[in-house]
């Protein structure tokens, strides 16, 4: 085995589990914002966190090794300013960059809303407005909508390599 082989399997690998990690949340995450009592809300957010670990460090070690993956098998990824063309490779990096800037104008601050409000509920004992608000917040559901495309986006073209 190369390394360059080595580091397309190890970028398959993370891309699973970082995909693995992004069904989970929603999912978890889903049910949560479902729950009609604070137990069920606690216990379901709480069951959320190892799969936003997997989505967070999975996010950044995809990255890596998709770029060292290029670079071993001498593929420019950043395409024309690499003197290379727009293709897939590149495509797909951009793609990928767009949904950075969601973490801190987005994921962060509505993340912190978001702690606020369950801080609350539980200090009160119940399912409050505030939480409720905070699971459906319109502002985070469409920066997830755009995660998912783009991820979805991504695999599609990693797959097909349409150009």
């Amino acid at each position: 085995m190369t390394l360059s082989s080595v580091l397309v399997l190890a970028h398959a690998l993370v891309a699973i589990v970082f995909i693995a990690g992004l069904i989970g949340r929603w999912v978890t995450l889903g049910a949560a914002a479902r729950a009609t009592d604070l137990p069920a809300v606690r216990a379901l957010t709480r069951a959320s966190a190892p799969f936003e670990r997997m989505v967070t460090l999975g996010s950044m070690i995809l990255l890596a090794l998709g770029i060292a993956a290029a670079i071993a098998l001498g593929r420019p990824f950043l395409g024309p300013f690499q003197g290379g063309s727009v293709d897939w490779l590149f495509v797909s990096l951009v793609v990928y960059v767009s949904v950075v800037p969601l973490v801190p104008l987005v994921f962060l601050p509505k993340g912190r809303i978001f702690a606020a409000a369950l801080e609350a509920a539980e200090a009160r004992g119940e399912y409050t407005p505030e939480l409720r608000a905070a699971f459906h917040d319109p502002l985070t559901r469409a920066a997830h909508v755009y995660e998912a495309a783009a991820v979805t986006v991504v695999l599609v073209l990693m797959l097909t390599k349409p150009f």
